[in-house]
């Protein structure tokens, strides 16, 4: 509902309200006239309103006095004289003088009237020698015999009202300006408050809870006041409140990586956490979108449907499959209330990729450890059937074969083993000082009898010394398989150059070059892939198992470094760079 503030446009209007403030003040006047002309009427009313009044005094003051303890004196009746006396006329108490300087009252005629009539109350008028004035007295027996009087100065007649009927005209022209300046001031203190109570309701329409209204009178703009203070308090913390919840559920919903959506019965989307943005909508804000307007409807208009009315009753709820965006997602729809409905996304893009490559490495490992068992197993089965006696050097050919089989096979364990390793964390670096120049030395002697086999020459381009703190072996295991590629893979008669510097950042600079027959672009990108071979005949041929790029990456890796590429038809490179202080196990 939407609340709608009329202003109050224009000066008051206040014609009707002069006219009607006008016959009153008339009328007053006309009161006041009959006043002057009839005076003497005025009095003799005045004097019976106060023998009414002076009998109502008695009366009360003689049910005070049957109750209270005179010991304490008499209570204080406004204008009044209050006289209690005794059965034998003695003053028991006055409130005017000391009952013992007093005379008796037995014979007083108020008293004996009073005692004549018990149960009512007396009124008479006399004159008081005492007083030296006409008094009006009431006189109310009480059941143990005592009188209580009260008793009241009245006016002579002479000063009845008598009001001259020019003075009535110039104070009821007077009362005339008075009262039209004073509804003047009302009318405008009246018409402000009104106002500002209709600025604060005018705010809470917008939104705006902090704003309080200064009216605290008790009449009726105070206590509107007052009400849309005590409102604006309520909202504040209602306000608040709701706040608070949709931070707590934003938090919690935000930290997960599923996509989280509530959905309305005329499908906009009335909430969605950052996952939900980030994989329906490339991370725009969809608050108040069709849901249809970023995901695809005809795959989710069934699972939808499906629980558009049940409410929040616990169903098994359809997942749906389908790419978006190059990303591979499932959603989930629940019921989340009698007009909600969750969309629950998750991107199964990673997953299904890693449950390739494990498919892929499985089919690979087995196609790799089933080549060099089938050599062996065929060989040794044919040196069973009798070629060891037979033929000695086609059995000593074969026995050969048999060793370079097992060895590759050998090498290929040691190195499913190291990436296993290595992929599930469980290989911690011992770190030491080490001189990198050294343990280079050491990698390319153990190189050399291979590389003199195919006429390539090593050459080590380094400083005299590059001390580093680092896990020897590691490093042992990055050069030798970078090494061990680049004189496999290279030309006859080429050469590999292994580069050491240190940076100038204070890192550790190794490059292995070689003039080998290049990587091509295509399969550039994959050769750190697990059993990736550019040349898988060339490959198998000259020994490589298709894991010692992907080795290289998770060491260096291990130890805090980057590796990179560069290759061409003239040969390919190797940049390795490694801080000259390896990071501490965790």
């Amino acid at each position: 509902m939407r609340a709608v503030a009329v202003p109050l446009k224009g000066p008051p209007r206040i014609a009707p309200f002069a006219g009607a403030a006008l016959a009153a003040i008339a009328l007053a006047a006309i009161g006041v006239a009959l006043l002057a002309f009839q005076g003497r009427e005025l009095a003799d009313t005045s004097r019976d309103v106060l023998e009414r009044e002076i009998a109502a005094d008695a009366t009360f003051a003689a049910a005070l006095i049957a109750r209270i303890d005179l010991a304490g004196g008499l209570p204080p009746l406004d204008g009044r004289r209050i006289t209690v006396v005794a059965a034998d006329g003695r003053v028991l108490a006055d409130s005017a003088e000391s009952p013992a300087a007093m005379d008796n009252h037995g014979s007083r005629p108020e008293i004996l009237a009073a005692r004549g009539a018990p149960g009512s109350t007396t009124v008479l008028r006399r004159r008081s020698e005492t007083m030296g004035q006409t008094m009006l007295y009431a006189a109310n027996a009480l059941a143990d015999g005592r009188v209580v009087r009260v008793g009241a100065p009245l006016p002579d007649d002479a000063v009845a009202v008598a009001v001259p009927f020019p003075s009535v005209l110039a104070s009821t022209g007077a009362m005339l300006v008075l009262c039209y300046v004073v509804f003047l001031w009302h009318r405008w203190r009246a018409r402000a408050r009104a106002i500002e109570l209709r600025d604060v309701a005018a705010d809470f329409t917008r939104g705006h809870f902090a704003r309080r209204a200064s009216l605290t009178s008790n009449d009726a703009f105070g206590q509107v006041g007052r009400e849309l203070n005590a409102l604006g308090e309520r909202l504040q913390e209602t306000l608040a409140h709701v706040d608070r919840q949709r931070r707590l559920l934003d938090g919690a919903l935000g930290a997960l990586d599923e996509g989280v959506a509530c959905v309305d019965r005329l499908d906009h989307v009335i909430y969605a956490n950052a996952a939900y943005r980030a994989l329906a909508a490339g991370g725009r804000d969809v608050v108040g979108d069709l849901y249809y307007e970023h995901l695809p409807a005809a795959r989710l208009e069934g699972p939808l449907a499906s629980v558009r009315d049940l409410g929040s009753a616990p169903r098994a709820a359809a997942v749906v499959e389908f790419a978006h965006h190059d990303r591979l997602l499932a959603v989930t729809a629940a019921p989340g209330g009698p007009d909600t409905r969750v969309l629950i996304v998750r991107d199964l893009t990673g997953l299904r990729r890693l449950e390739g490559a494990r498919r892929d490495f499985m089919a690979a490992v087995s196609h790799e450890f089933k080549t060099p068992l089938t050599t062996i197993a065929g060989f040794a089965e044919t040196l069973l059937d009798g070629a060891l006696e037979t033929d000695p050097a086609t059995a000593r050919r074969f026995i050969e074969t048999i060793a370079r089989q097992a060895e590759r096979l050998n090498e290929l364990v040691r190195d499913v083993l190291a990436l296993s390793r290595l992929e599930q964390g469980s290989w911690v670096p011992r770190l030491e000082e080490v001189d990198v120049v050294r343990i280079a030395e050491a990698v390319l002697e153990d190189h050399q009898p291979a590389a003199r086999e195919r006429g390539i020459r090593l050459h080590l381009e380094a400083p005299g010394a590059l001390p580093a703190t680092t896990d020897q072996e590691v490093l042992r295991q990055v050069l030798g398989n970078l090494l061990s590629n680049a004189v496999r893979y290279n030309r006859a008669e080429g050469q590999v150059r292994l580069l050491l510097a240190a940076r100038d950042d204070g890192r550790l600079a190794i490059s292995v070059v070689d003039t080998g027959i290049g990587i091509p672009p295509e399969h550039q990108a994959r050769v750190f892939d697990r059993f990736y071979r550019v040349d898988s005949h060339r490959s198998r041929q000259t020994g490589g198992t298709g894991l010692g790029l992907a080795i290289v990456k998770q060491f260096v890796e291990l130890l805090g470094g980057t590796i990179a590429l560069a290759s061409d038809a003239g040969g390919t490179r190797f940049d390795v760079v490694l801080p000259s202080t390896a990071p501490a196990p965790a």
